[in-house]
């Protein structure tokens, strides 16, 4: 888009309901039912469905939701490729592996890593994936096959949906230390301020893997009482929360990635 160009297309706003009006996008800004968003102040960018809508979610101060019906996928693009963020020129591949199983049909693409506030995206023409800061799990360099040769590549993994995904980057060595130190950085960040003991590390892994309330009281050998004081302190850690009454609890993405962590940690 040319810096005098401006596009202006049919849009449905949420206002206490869905609202037909018209956005007008420029080089640095969309506007809307009298809003202007400058692109550099989009806090967090989302796809989801809202309120019987497939919706794009921009954040700035509070979330805006809109439907630009046929144009939805190219706006997105546009929104995401101009975001406020810290991006670097990779190859990625993504998904790589979904619960530890090769993604058959994934491919390496020439794009972005582009790093905001509250998501990593992996960018290129035809993808734009984003993945939530509080879903990170973990960083490491590894050693993988790219086109019949071994090169080292940076593997990032995340949670979606209950499930330990991979992605892959490759970029030159200097470019991949300094991305390696950033995403641990912010990796570290999210964890849990307070270390978490040995039973507790292992109900995590015991949630994880399907084990009910009784069955867990049972192999600790611990009462009720007991379990339902720990499960509190990870609802408080934002690494579980509350699903029935007689408490059961689910993890949190949080949740999940610290388990991948702890049971790599057990494994070495």
């Amino acid at each position: 888009m040319s810096e005098s160009k401006e596009l202006r297309i049919p849009v449905e706003y949420f206002d206490n309901g869905w609202k037909k009006g018209e956005a007008v996008i420029s080089k640095s800004a969309i506007s809307f039912a009298g809003v202007t968003i400058p692109f550099k102040e989009i806090q967090d960018l989302e796809k989801l469905n809202y309120e019987g809508k497939e919706a794009i979610r921009i954040k700035k101060d509070r979330n805006y939701y809109l439907n630009f019906g046929k144009s939805q996928s190219q706006i997105f693009r546009y929104l995401a490729f101009n975001l406020k963020s810290d991006r670097f020129a990779v190859y990625f591949l993504s998904p790589a592996t979904r619960g530890g199983v090769v993604v058959s049909d994934s491919k390496w693409e020439k794009g972005y890593l582009s790093i905001t506030d509250e998501a990593l995206w992996f960018l290129s023409a035809s993808k734009q994936i984003r993945i939530s800061i509080e879903s990170l799990g973990s960083v490491e360099k590894d050693v993988r096959t790219v086109g019949k040769k071994q090169r080292v590549v940076l593997v990032i993994t995340h949670v979606e949906n209950g499930e330990v995904i991979s992605s892959f980057v490759l970029c030159p060595e200097t470019t991949m230390d300094m991305l390696e130190e950033y995403i641990k950085n912010i990796i570290d960040r999210n964890k849990p301020k307070e270390a978490l003991s040995e039973i507790e590390e292992q109900i995590l892994t015991m949630v994880y893997t399907g084990v009910d309330s009784v069955s867990v009281e049972s192999i600790l050998g611990i009462s009720t009482e007991e379990l339902n004081e720990l499960y509190d302190k990870l609802v408080n850690l934002g690494l579980a929360r509350v699903v029935k009454i007689r408490k059961e609890i689910e993890l949190t993405p949080r949740g999940v990635a610290l388990v991948s962590e702890i049971m790599k940690k057990a494994a070495r």
